[in-house]
């Protein structure tokens, strides 16, 4: 190719790259835009009233919001990996239920807990063709969290948070980490009760 000719198509190129790169940023707006809502909506319920009901008392309101953007049965199998084929179907549901309110609890908990905190999101950040990583800061009490969701386009769902990252660390890996190390020497059986106490206690 002479230089004329790779002279004249290089401007051409260059839009080519940067149309694409603005049509894929533009595709990405709606499932930050749904997560920042999603969140926000959860404040509202949980900044509801001055008393600060405690997370039993808006269980089904907060489970049917965040259902919107969280995939909580992909985010628990993952957890599990492995050890989820260990158990039959009846503990697998008490395990998806207890888990999710174990991670709710904690999670409401902590935004729940003094004034409203403020929230920002960054972009998001493509990982593969199907995933991608959505950055915020969570002003809590002075404190300043790093919270980074996972999100997967997840065939009839759209896309989803399979994933939760506090100041780096992966839920998921770290539950899966605890779960490991439970079923080496414990059953499924031990697990559900273990769940169930902490539960009582969080």
């Amino acid at each position: 190719m002479n230089c004329f000719l790779l002279r004249s198509l290089l401007p051409l190129l260059t839009f080519s790259i940067a149309w694409a790169t603005s049509a894929q940023a533009n595709e990405l707006d709606a499932p930050k835009e749904a997560l920042e809502t999603t969140i926000h909506e959860l404040l509202e319920v949980l900044h509801a009233d001055e008393n600060k009901l405690p997370y039993s008392a808006k269980r089904n309101e907060i489970i049917e919001i965040l259902n919107r953007q969280f995939s909580f049965d992909v985010i628990i199998q993952r957890a599990l990996g492995r050890n989820w084929s260990k158990l039959n179907e009846a503990q697998k549901k008490q395990v998806f239920n207890l888990v999710t309110d174990l991670v709710l609890q904690a999670y409401t908990n902590e935004l729940q807990d003094g004034p409203k905190p403020t929230l920002s999101f960054s972009n998001p950040e493509v990982l593969s063709k199907s995933k991608i990583e959505i950055d915020s800061v969570v002003l809590l009490n002075g404190t300043k969290i790093n919270l980074s969701y996972r999100l997967a386009n997840i065939k009839d769902r759209g896309w989803q948070v399979y994933d939760v990252l506090v100041e780096g660390v992966s839920m998921v890996s770290n539950y899966r980490k605890q779960f490991d190390e439970h079923f080496q020497r414990k059953s499924a059986a031990d697990l559900i009760e273990l769940l169930k106490n902490k539960l009582k206690e969080a």
